[in-house]
């Protein structure tokens, strides 16, 4: 399905106003002009597509997963791509085709980008009242720090972009909002039975930008966006429900990203068994949070080296996150040391039958077929225990 930032922004957009008309700046080739004509008349949206040769495809692995971008970003000729748009009210994304210059009453600006993010100035765009929604990694990137300083980030934005409302997305923590006039929310994000976050953040934006506009009450917004947000990944559509319906999806509010330690257990005897490790070991890490894993931090060895070592993270450890497929004896051992010592266990699987992980089940452990969720409820299960 072709969705980009803008797109899925059109869509929460017309959805949450049906009888908004919606004007669509983006860069695109025939395909995506054609496209955006069959798209246009379902969600009452005029499109005006900027040609370039090839519309940009983000492919992922995983939803955590950083995309692969194509045609890659250091082959395109995006400094001499510009589109000028002016308008009472704009939500503005940063795009890796080209830039934007914008004129509006009410701007919000996300610069959606890991890499290379920009702050609002450098666009030459004027806004008259701006909100800057941005993720945390962007905006240390922007202020040119490498620690989380929110008083850096906050001076920054305020006395030098001259915005008036500041929100900070801090993925599964939730959200901080703060305004040139003193107020300071931190917004809760919350739980849901799956996780699909790919999309998650330009919801948010979109939604934000939706009650910002209509309300001029930031904090409201930010947390009725939260809640959108929450609803989009754990349906993958756009078929929003009234503020807090449903009591399966929780509000949690975390003030600080918690400080017990998640043993990774799995099989790394193959290169796919390490691939994955690896690649869980990295996004528990992007998540904040202090991991120890047998294979980073013990490797191969006879048991009466590694087996100690082992024990002992186990002991430090307050969560085990365990790849269960291929019932490996030792992640089934670390399983039930865990459980006996009354340590969360959230089990990882895809291929085992309900039968072959009953006593995982009957003892309470959070089992998950889905990579992504598990990782996050890794985070929300340590931050209840803190």
């Amino acid at each position: 399905m072709k969705f980009g930032s803008g797109l899925r922004a059109c869509w929460v957009l017309g959805r949450l106003n049906p009888n908004r008309e919606i004007t669509f700046f983006t860069f695109g080739d025939q395909s995506t002009m054609e496209f955006l004509n069959v798209v246009s008349d379902e969600i009452n949206l005029k499109t005006r597509v900027s040609s370039i040769p090839k519309t940009i495809q983000f492919r992922y692995d995983y939803p955590l997963a950083d995309p692969v971008v194509i045609p890659r970003p250091d082959t395109l000729n995006s400094h001499s791509n510009q589109i000028e748009a002016e308008g009472n009210s704009i939500l503005y994304y940063g795009m890796i085709e080209g830039n934007a210059k914008v004129s509006g009453n009410k701007v919000i600006y996300d610069p959606q980008s890991p890499s290379n993010p920009l702050p609002f100035s450098a666009t030459g765009s004027s806004a008259k009242h701006l909100a800057v929604v941005v993720n945390i990694l962007e905006a240390k990137k922007i202020v040119g720090i490498k620690e989380n300083d929110l008083n850096a980030i906050e001076d920054f934005f305020f006395n030098h972009e001259m915005a008036e409302v500041l929100v900070i997305k801090m993925g599964a923590k939730g959200a901080l909002v703060k305004t040139n006039t003193g107020q300071e929310e931190i917004i809760p994000v919350y739980e849901t039975n799956s996780v699909w976050p790919i999309g998650s953040g330009d919801v948010f934006a979109a939604s934000f930008a939706h009650y910002w506009i209509d309300s001029g009450d930031p904090i409201k917004a930010a947390r009725i966006a939260s809640w959108d947000t929450a609803v989009y990944c754990n349906t993958r559509n756009f078929n929003f429900i009234p503020f807090e319906s449903n009591p399966e999806i929780r509000p949690f509010k975390i003030r600080n990203y918690p400080n017990g330690q998640v043993y990774l257990a799995g099989p790394f005897f193959t290169f796919s068994e390490r691939w994955l490790v690896d690649q869980i070991f990295g996004c528990l890490q992007a998540m904040n949070l202090k991991v120890f894993s047998p294979w980073h931090h013990v490797g191969l060895g006879d048991a009466s080296t590694v087996v100690p070592l082992d024990i002992e993270g186990l002991n430090e450890s307050k969560l085990v996150f365990a790849i269960l497929d291929g019932l490996d004896s030792g992640t089934l051992f670390e399983i039930g040391f865990a459980i006996a010592k009354d340590c969360t266990v959230i089990g990882y699987v895809e291929n085992e039958s309900s039968e072959s992980i009953k006593m995982l089940e009957g003892t309470n452990c959070i089992i998950e077929k889905d990579l992504t969720t598990a990782i996050y409820k890794c985070l929300w299960a340590l931050a209840k225990n803190e």
